[in-house]
Formats: C-alpha cells, structure tokens, sequence
C-alpha cells in the first residue's frame, strides 16, 4: 500500500473533495472555506492547492499521490488513481481500501479559457492547442459518471452550500448529483464543440 494514498484516505467516512480550478478566485476560495467547514479532506492540482493553503483553507497537492506533473504540467490529474477514486461504486470500496486509493466524492474543475482563446483573432493554432484543456473535461465526465457532486460553473457554489446547510440529506443527493452531472456534461459537450468547430474552420 502507498502510505501517501493511505493518508489521503483519511478516517472511515472523511469526505475527499478535489479542486483543480484554471480561476484562481474568490469562488475558489469560498467553496474550499465551504468544504473544509463540512468537514471535507481537500485535494487540489498544484496552483489550486497553493492558492487554497496561501488563503488560509488546507489543502494537499494531487501531487503527493499521483507523482509530480510532467510534461511541462501538461499531465497532471490524468492517473489512474484519480479516476478509481471518482468511478467506484460501494462494491469497490475494499478494493480502494486495499490499494490505498481515496473514494473521491465531489470534484470542482473551471476549464482553460478556450472559447475566449477562439474568439481573440489574434490567437494562433499554437495558442488554441495550448489553451485545449484535456483533463479538464476528462474529470468532469469521470465524475459525472460516478455520480459524484460534479461542480463545472462557479455559480454551482450557492446550490451546494444550500445542500450542505440542509444537511446533505440523501433523500436529497440524487436530484443535485443529477443536476450538477448534466450542466458537467453539457459544459464538455460545448467546449468540444468549439474546438471542433475552430479546427473544422482551418480546413476551409
């Protein structure tokens, strides 16, 4: 087992949150002073973990599980730690234990500004594919799949702190799970959409 995994597990039943945000902003930070009040373990990419820890909310660096970014942090969050810990279900569970993987229960992801990247005339084909983010939307869709809380819009934070102050009762977790998947899902849909269609253009 991976101590450093094993420590992120945390106590039975701890909550583990992960944030990788390309704003760094008060939204950012709310939602991390939201969590970490709840009670949540916060795991953050390393610009949202330095961002979090210098504004006072504790939050650990993805890094310390899944190795250090490489490629000039073009790889980051694409491990397959992350992504057992958001895809198991309740019968994985002493699977993860035994790997030492933390269950992954909300994640919060602000994409690259690409559709402002197409919209600027000045940007290139290089600006594009720079500003093309790809795990991003994967932990989106990962996490919509699992049916985890899928944060994708800052404006999600109100609605999440209501579930939260009621309680985060499950009679109530299906329908904001739901909502928040859809609104992930149809946020990926229409950033690849825009790249689609802005690579679609340089062939005419």
């Amino acid at each position: 087992m991976n101590p450093a995994l094993s420590n992120a597990s945390g106590k039975s039943g701890m909550k583990t949150a992960l944030l990788a945000s390309y704003e760094k902003d008060a939204a950012l930070g709310r939602l991390g002073k939201l969590l970490k009040e709840d009670g949540w373990t916060l795991l953050g990419s390393a610009g949202t973990a330095k961002y979090l820890n210098e504004n006072g909310i504790p939050c650990r660096d993805v890094a310390e599980i899944v190795g250090p970014p490489i490629l000039g942090h073009r790889v980051v969050t694409l491990a397959r730690e992350i992504y057992a810990g958001l895809l198991a279900t309740d019968a994985d569970r002493a699977e993860l234990e035994q790997l030492g993987v933390p269950r992954i229960d909300l994640v919060y992801v602000t994409l690259y500004p690409l559709e402002q990247t197409i919209a600027n005339t000045s940007s290139t084909p290089n600006d594009i594919i720079d500003k093309t983010d790809i795990g991003g939307p994967t932990l989106l869709r990962a996490a919509a799949k699992g049916r985890r809380l899928t944060l994708s819009n800052p404006a999600q934070v109100d609605a999440l702190e209501k579930f939260i102050q009621s309680g985060s009762p499950e009679s109530g977790r299906d329908a904001i799970v739901a909502r928040f998947a859809a609104a992930a899902e149809r946020r990926v849909a229409e950033y690849v959409a825009a790249s689609a269609a802005y690579w679609e253009g340089q062939l005419k």
